[in-house]
């Protein structure tokens, strides 16, 4: 299922304080976004944003990079997370579009993030498209790359 377009995304998520328009700009250097050394977790296609708003929500302790590659979907994420933090501020969520099978464009070894969370991620459900899946093992490999020592992918399908 494909999400319509949303001409309202666009000029939102450019006008919020957590989402970050140019993150090749941030690459080994994600840390100084939070302003804090709370470890880093990052969710590849969050999607609508009900889980990282949700998780971050619960773990303030904790910093989050949200990742999707559709400006609609972002939008909704970005609506959700406010939702969820109603009046309090979001200080520790960054939501970005981005292509994950370049994600080294973006994060590098000095990143150490200590967890990828990969949520029912698109199935790619024909043979030929399998190097597309975000659990794919050169996708994989790439993220050990970035993955702390004894970091963590959580997968769920």
């Amino acid at each position: 299922m494909r999400i319509r377009y949303k001409k309202w995304a666009r000029p939102e998520l450019e006008a919020s304080f957590f989402y970050i328009d140019n993150p090749e700009e941030y690459k080994g250097k994600w840390k100084s976004v939070f302003n804090n050394d709370n470890p880093i977790h990052i969710e590849l296609g969050c999607g609508k944003g009900y889980f990282i708003s949700q998780l971050a929500f619960n773990n303030p302790n904790i910093n989050y990079i949200a990742i999707d590659m559709i400006d609609a979907m972002l939008g909704l994420a970005k609506r959700n997370i406010e939702k969820t933090y109603k009046e309090k501020k979001v200080n520790n969520v960054r939501i970005t579009r981005f292509d994950i099978e370049r994600i080294l464009l973006i994060m590098s070894e000095k990143d150490q993030i200590e967890r990828i969370y990969i949520n029912f991620c698109n199935p790619w459900p024909r043979p030929k498209h399998r190097k597309k899946r975000l659990t794919h093992t050169k996708q994989l490999e790439l993220y050990k790359t970035f993955l702390k020592d004894n970091g963590e992918i959580y997968f769920k399908t």
